[in-house]
């Protein structure tokens, strides 16, 4: 982009006389132009300056703000994808804490006690234990009736299919609801009424590389589906799509936005197992991002 700049300088003279001290007038100035009695633009011109083009990120060039941009190359692979065909779109971290999947779960009562049960609710999140790093996908529905809520009647179905090697039910909520139907794949069959219904499937490699999906039947009893992010944000899900779940375990080169991604920039990229915004040790995430500490 170029840009020609002008000056406009005003330039003021006033033929007006003065009356020295002796009572004399002096002699009006001979090289003053009477025309300059009236203010006059005077146009000086500035040399042309080339500020460029703005950052495009996308467009191959490292620019100005940029980290990196390799063009079409330019991709994210967070720790976490969720997808579905509708457009849902959820870059995730798990949530963790120093604690088993089935102690975050506290089943009793025939229902989970996470915390984040709420009546006709169904909810996914995958959850990891940071004192052994092993990671779970957990599902949950409804509310048990002592926390506050009404569940009424309600049934779900569900077929979480492309599991990896190495998974298992950890927890059925109730015994026999959440079953494994071959290899790869588990499956759900849930009634329940004032109290909440789910399951644990553990053992997810972590870091991994592998593609679940999950497909849903709400029969009745449940109008909202969820995602939980680990800072407890609740991203609705479309009922009755298929949601993909994605893990991957090595970064990309550039991210969409034109930034390298890197251990201690607070992004869980694909890899790492934690990222708390620094390369620090003893504050729970290690300095290389590879293990809870």
């Amino acid at each position: 982009m170029r840009v020609r700049a002008a000056l406009f300088v005003v330039v003021t003279a006033c033929g007006a006389r003065t009356t020295l001290g002796d009572g004399s007038q002096p002699i009006a100035d001979a090289h003053v132009d009477v025309s300059l009695d009236a203010s006059k633009d005077v146009v000086i011109d500035v040399p042309i300056v080339d500020v460029g083009p703005p950052a495009v990120c996308g467009n191959g060039v490292v620019e100005s703000g940029e980290q990196c941009d390799l063009g079409k190359d330019n991709g994210d692979k967070p720790a976490f994808l969720v997808t579905q065909p509708t457009g849902t779109h959820i870059e995730t971290n798990m949530l963790f804490e120093k604690k088993s999947a089935l102690s975050f779960y506290d089943y009793f009562s025939a229902s989970s006690h996470t915390g984040f049960e709420v009546a006709q609710e169904s909810r996914l999140y995958l959850y990891a234990d940071a004192n052994t790093g092993r990671l779970s996908l957990i599902l949950t529905h409804g509310i048990d009736a002592g926390q506050g809520q009404t569940q009424p009647s309600a049934a779900v179905n569900m077929t979480i299919a492309g599991l990896p090697n190495g998974w298992n039910i950890d927890l059925s909520d109730d015994q026999g609801e959440l079953t494994k139907s071959n290899a790869t794949t588990a499956k759900g069959k849930w009634g329940f009424q004032n109290n909440s219904d789910g399951g644990v499937i553990g053992g997810l490699p972590f870091p991994g590389t592998w593609t679940i999906t999950v497909d849903a039947t709400f029969v009745k009893g449940v109008t909202a589906w969820a995602w939980v992010r680990s800072d407890l944000t609740r991203v609705p899900l479309t009922m009755g799509d298929t949601v993909t779940i994605q893990a991957f375990d090595e970064s990309s080169f550039c991210r969409t936005n034109c930034t390298i991604p890197k251990c201690g920039d607070g992004i869980l990229d694909g890899g790492e197992v934690c990222d708390d915004g620094n390369t620090n040790d003893g504050d729970g995430c290690a300095a290389d991002c590879k293990h809870f500490d």
